[in-house]
């Protein structure tokens, strides 16, 4: 095993904690089958890591239930990429002078028109 391999990958921090599709499944009270429908759905963001295990990002839970709003706005990332990384960045990553700090906390507060309008306009600068 190389170095490089040691190193932990920069998008654990970007990202934040995960479960696997049988912690989530135990969680949300569903079958795993029915937690890989959500992501390939889109009402929840599924990640594939480089293991091949599926990831679903804690921050897309609240109070053990699915944000509100969000499949609306990982529909509106999806038409700038494919990349389901790059989704993730955009709803975690710390902006640091903005309001709120982070995309998807938008979704915590209820603010669904404008994180699906912020979502569309860097999904079309990506396509660009």
């Amino acid at each position: 095993m190389s170095e490089d391999e040691d190193e932990p990958s920069p998008w654990a921090e970007i990202v934040g904690p995960c479960y696997t599709v049988t912690r989530l499944a135990r969680i949300l009270g569903w079958t795993e089958a029915e937690v890989m429908a959500t992501g390939k759905d889109l009402r929840l963001l599924a990640l594939h890591s480089d293991d091949h295990v599926d990831l679903f990002p804690s921050f897309q839970l609240r109070d053990g239930k699915i944000v509100e709003g969000l499949r609306d706005v990982l529909r509106a990332l999806e038409t700038g990429t494919p990349s389901r990384w790059t989704w993730a960045q955009w709803l975690n990553v710390a902006l640091p002078v903005a309001d709120p700090p982070r995309n998807i906390t938008l979704l915590y507060e209820g603010r669904l028109e404008e994180a699906v309008r912020d979502a569309r306009h860097d999904a079309w600068s990506w396509s660009s």
